[in-house]
């Protein structure tokens, strides 16, 4: 795209199967340059082939593709583009309209399909406008899903995606890397003590002195909560590392401007010495941070083999956790969800927790992971949906009609049984299907599209809800929502803690519950704190919303208790 006193440029190409369909896509194209009013100036180009075309959208100095193919040709040329990374919005022209048509084109790529026979200067720019608006939007999210919003940082999964990267690159040029973990010790301690705004800003004057202090090309990132992730070329000289982590440490320790600074801990792995591998990399760096911890904090420690015994305590997480549901040891947690607009109980979510006597309240980040790399996360989550349903069952027998929400796994659909043994569930405890929510990510959903897409129709002929768990936060592809027979949003977390405030976030939900309602479905809010959220999300129409504020999450004693108190009344406990 290009500006011109304050006129945008945009190009589209065609691409067509015939001469005389290509010259009616450039007929079209012509009287669209010519009706581009106040939005942008559309100049078009056409390409003489497939091989062409394709070579064009990967130099990516166009911004919107326009096809009239065959049906094959497009699907194939639509895989093509795929796997080639390209990202334009592809416009497919189709001669007939019925979904079994367009339906493939969609899910082989396609932005949008235009009819043939409705094929318009007009329709045709509506449809680049939608492709434009959402196409930001995703470029947006997908920003976001790598960013820290606080630090304006790097996130964990951006930065191991540059390690990865990095390594490759080191390894070819025989460089050494060192990746060390930073934990800010006792910042929980200082954010209850002085309250979060001062914990959020210790965070980012962190950040900010951490970038001023390493070279540009060095990698700093925010990994989670207190804990930074920096990625820079060493020398084999050892001593100069140490230098370098006592600078650290030392820039740190003024970073808060409190009399006692902020003391630091940090672990230190170094490439190829401790390890060739990005992900054992982070481990013995992790590993290393750990002892640091133990020993009292304010230090540094670099990696050494001698450490390798952090890593069994993962090992042995894996070989205690098939037996946790025979100890007890697994529990589930109710988080009730409110209709924004009467204040009122609609449901809750189900979450899982381990209470192990050997490794404490394991982080459910952790041990679900390691569910699904040992296969228990298939009688894991069956036990979940079994504890779920029991719920469900004995509240609506109390009179209670709620919806709940089970988060589930991509591995649990392995075997092919899922929807068969779930409905047996549901008949066995005769819970109406409708009051069961099953909440997925977005990764969930585009995976094996063809074998995921009839499972998905099976549940919801069961009468089972699906929602798009975390939205936003993976996969920016928007098309899938039009192709399975999705229920609900939920907006992450991370989107609605900056709210109200910042106005990037704010047009960001707004967005999301707009094509939310326009696609009919339920948009949930998550991770709500503050009053001010409830105010902004009631007024621009959100439907539901869970967080600590209105419902921490709670025993199904403790939910029974909250329900028999008021049982189906406003809850005027919010403040006002």
């Amino acid at each position: 795209m290009n500006e011109d006193d304050g006129q945008s440029t945009m190009h589209l190409l065609c691409l067509a199967e015939t001469l005389q369909r290509r010259r009616r896509l450039e007929g079209c194209a012509e009287e669209l340059a010519g009706t581009a009013g106040e939005g942008p100036d559309w100049h078009s180009s056409s390409a003489p082939n497939a091989r062409r075309a394709l070579a064009i959208l990967g130099a990516g100095w166009v911004d919107a593709a326009l096809l009239d193919l065959d049906h094959e040709h497009a699907l194939d040329f639509l895989q093509q583009a795929r796997d080639a990374g390209i990202v334009t919005p592809l416009l497919v022209v189709t001669a007939d309209a019925a979904a079994e048509h367009w339906r493939p084109l969609l899910e082989a790529g396609a932005d949008e399909f235009l009819p043939a026979d409705e094929l318009t200067p007009l329709l045709l720019e509506r449809s680049l406008r939608l492709c434009s608006r959402t196409q930001a939007l995703e470029n947006r999210l997908e920003h976001l899903a790598q960013h820290d919003m606080l630090t304006g940082l790097p996130n964990a999964r951006l930065f191991e995606r540059q390690l990865d990267l990095s390594l490759h690159t080191a390894e070819r040029h025989g460089r050494c890397m060192a990746l060390m973990c930073v934990h800010l010790d006792g910042f929980q301690e200082r954010a209850r003590s002085f309250g979060q705004d001062a914990a959020e800003s210790l965070l980012k004057q962190s950040a900010q002195r951490l970038r001023a202090l390493l070279r540009r090309s060095d990698l700093v990132a925010r990994s989670h909560n207190e804990e930074f992730l920096l990625l820079l070329e060493c020398s084999t000289d050892l001593s100069d590392l140490a230098l370098t982590a006592s600078r650290i440490l030392e820039t740190l320790a003024g970073s808060d401007g409190m009399d006692d600074g902020c003391r630091a801990s940090l672990g230190i792995a170094v490439f190829p010495h401790s390890s060739g591998e990005p992900r054992q990399l982070l481990d013995h760096a992790r590993a290393a941070l750990n002892q640091v911890r133990d020993a009292g904090g304010n230090d540094f420690r670099l990696y050494d083999e001698a450490l390798e015994v952090v890593s069994h305590r993962r090992v042995l997480m894996e070989s205690a956790l098939p037996g946790a549901i025979q100890r007890n040891e697994l529990s589930v947690r109710f988080q009730p969800r409110f209709d924004v607009r009467t204040r009122r109980i609609t449901g809750a979510e189900v979450l899982l927790r381990w209470d192990s006597p050997d490794f404490g309240a394991v982080n459910p980040e952790q041990f679900i992971p390691a569910a699904e790399a040992t296969g228990a996360i298939t009688r894991i989550g069956g036990w979940v949906l079994e504890e779920t349903v029991r719920a469900g069952r004995r509240w609506l027998d109390a009179g209670h009609r709620l919806r709940l929400a089970v988060n589930v796994s991509g591995g649990q659909f392995r075997g092919g049984e899922f929807a068969n043994e779930l409905a047996r569930l549901l008949e066995a405890y005769g819970l109406p299907a409708e009051l069961l929510e099953l909440e997925l990510t977005e990764g969930v959903f585009v995976a094996n599209v063809a074998e995921h897409r009839d499972l998905f129709t099976h549940l919801t002929t069961l009468g089972v809800g699906l929602a798009v768990d975390d939205f936003g936060t993976g996969y920016s592809a928007l098309a899938y929502l039009r192709h399975f027979p999705v229920h609900a949003l939920k907006i992450d977390r991370t989107f609605i803690a900056p709210l109200p405030a910042s106005e990037d976030d704010a047009a960001i939900v707004r967005a999301i519950v707009a094509m939310g309602h326009a696609l009919d479905l339920r948009v949930v809010a998550e991770g709500v704190d503050a009053i001010e959220q409830i105010r902004f999300l009631e007024g621009i129409g959100c439907d539901e919303i869970q967080g600590y504020l209105v419902g921490r999450p709670m025993t199904a004693e403790e939910m029974n208790t909250r329900l028999e108190q008021d049982p189906g009344a406003r809850d005027d406990t919010w403040p006002a």
